[in-house]
């Protein structure tokens, strides 16, 4: 059955992709931005995504101060970490004196007004769909002074991320999602449902998810829905660069159901690097990943995602 609970996953970056499917944003890039304050010279941020946009619309300088679960640009490991979304470092942010905190609204909730206290102004982005990255980008670039920035990034990430054309005979492959799974569990395996960043991709790909009737945007999954919905492909998406023997202990779970089509045609892949569960500016790269595995024969495959020459 599918569970309707949230699920932090075994790794942060799960945690995180709950966090912000869980919380409701009233709008887009809201945090009481003032109309006519100057573009902040020193910026802090704590989620993965919020630092890569920041970064990827050349603000990286700006940065002063980063989550401890940014790994992405390299440029980020110099500098000062600040804590992870449960347990911010607030007197380290403070000695940094921030003019702006980039914040998602699971964020906000917990730092948000307690930075205000402080003298901090708070910049909330959403991160949940594409619709709201996109947002964000134009929220940061506007606040930062670069709106021109924003709207050339845009452009190509939109390109990028363009709605593939259908396939020959109108082929739509069902796709089941795993999300940073330890080898060994399959009782319980936080997926992808509709609202999510990645059923969108999936749908743009003219695949279909096999998820697509859940209740959350990141659903807890056992075993016997997975077999009951009969994926054709299985995707697992893990954000650390894990070992060849895990790679094949991920894959060997599933060797025990041949009744799931996916299993029974050797589609069960894996794709790894930090930029599998981060909704953000790396998308497109994710995106070209998801259309191989997916569309690829029945040799199974791997898609690296940290050597990768392209963004």
């Amino acid at each position: 059955m599918i569970a309707r609970h949230p699920f932090a996953g075994r790794h942060p970056f799960a945690g995180l992709l709950l966090a912000a499917a869980v919380v409701l944003l009233a709008a887009c890039g809201g945090g009481g931005e003032p109309v006519s304050a100057p573009p902040p010279e020193r910026i802090i941020a704590i989620a993965p995504s919020s630092v890569e946009i920041l970064f990827a619309l050349g603000l990286g300088k700006r940065v002063v101060g980063v989550g401890d679960w940014v790994h992405h640009p390299p440029e980020v490991e110099a500098l000062p970490k600040l804590g992870g979304l449960m347990d911010p470092n607030l007197e380290r942010i403070v000695t940094l004196a921030p003019d702006v905190a980039v914040l998602l609204p699971s964020e906000e909730a917990e730092l948000g007004e307690r930075l205000r206290r402080l003298g901090v102004e708070t910049l909330v982005i959403g991160s949940d769909s594409l619709a709201d990255t996109a947002a964000a980008v134009e929220t940061v670039a506007r606040r930062c002074g670069v709106p021109e920035r924003g709207e050339a990034f845009l452009r190509q990430w939109r390109a990028d991320l363009a709605p593939r054309p259908p396939s020959e005979g109108g082929a739509s492959p069902r796709v089941f999602l795993s999300l940073a799974r330890e080898p060994g569990h399959l009782a319980e395996i936080l997926s992808a449902g509709p609202g999510s960043f990645l059923d969108e991709l999936l749908t743009r790909l003219g695949a279909t998810n096999v998820l697509a009737d859940a209740a959350t945007p990141f659903p807890l999954v056992g075993l016997e829905a997975v077999v009951a919905r009969g994926p054709e492909v299985i995707l697992e998406l893990d954000p650390e660069d894990v070992e060849a023997s895990s790679v094949e202990a991920l894959v060997e779970d599933w060797a025990a159901f041949p009744e799931i089509p996916a299993v029974a045609t050797g589609r069960v892949r894996l794709l790894v690097g930090t930029h599998t569960l981060i909704p953000g500016p790396r998308l497109p790269r994710l995106y070209r990943e998801l259309e191989a595995a997916i569309f690829a024969g029945a040799e199974a495959g791997r898609g690296r995602g940290e050597g990768e020459e392209r963004p």
